[in-house]
């Protein structure tokens, strides 16, 4: 665990001024056996919710992380709802802060996803952000719980779709771009069609079944 308040002291990770591919790599190089939600709320500070989001979002949108949305799907419902009140600094209960995951699994994570976020971050920058950032972030918020909601419930194939939405927003969040803000609410709409869809057709199945 030394190395994290080294990290933080030496402002290896300086998350103010860095892009989130950026953020996303440095972390990958923590030398500590796991990393938990704790750790990294440590070394981001007060930058925030942003790469939260994405990180939290990456296991679901992969199907290499058994019980992913178990562990996941809980702080991104706490983190959407700071978001949608105006918080300006990210908390978390310490029995979710604790979760963590081995490092190994995490350095996996993150080998598949950075190339993924580094070509959408290509496309992105500030552009018809919202003139009321209050606004635009509590719009995120609400987008992103829905997304938390549909992640946190045990719906069979019904994590992948709201987990790229997700990261849609966090992007525009960070980049302050409307055109991934507008992407990134269609995707919200998107997925909570498949969601209805699947679980009506879960249900019809079931009354056919009993029936």
């Amino acid at each position: 665990m030394t190395a994290l308040p080294a990290l933080r002291e030496s402002g290896t990770i300086n998350a103010s001024h860095r892009r989130l591919s950026e953020i996303l790599a440095e972390l990958k190089t923590l030398d500590t056996p796991r990393i938990s939600i704790a750790n990294m709320i440590e070394i981001l500070d007060e930058r925030s919710f942003a790469p939260f989001m994405i990180l939290l979002a990456i296991p679901n949108m992969f199907f290499f992380v058994p019980g992913a949305s178990v562990i996941t799907g809980l702080p991104l419902i706490f983190i959407s709802a700071q978001l949608m009140i105006g918080m300006s600094k990210l908390w978390l209960p310490r029995a979710i802060a604790a979760r963590s995951i081995e490092r190994a699994s995490f350095a996996r994570i993150m080998t598949v996803a950075i190339p993924y976020v580094q070509r959408i971050e290509r496309l992105a920058r500030p552009r018809l952000w919202p003139t009321s950032k209050s606004v635009a972030e509590r719009l995120v918020g609400v987008a992103s719980m829905i997304l938390a909601v549909f992640m946190f419930l045990p719906i069979p194939f019904a994590n992948t779709v709201p987990a790229i939405a997700l990261v849609m927003l966090a992007l525009a969040l960070s980049e302050q771009d409307g055109i991934w803000l507008v992407t990134g609410v269609v995707g919200t709409i998107i997925s909570t069609g498949l969601v209805v869809t699947i679980l009506t057709v879960g249900l019809a199945a079931i009354v056919a079944l009993i029936g």
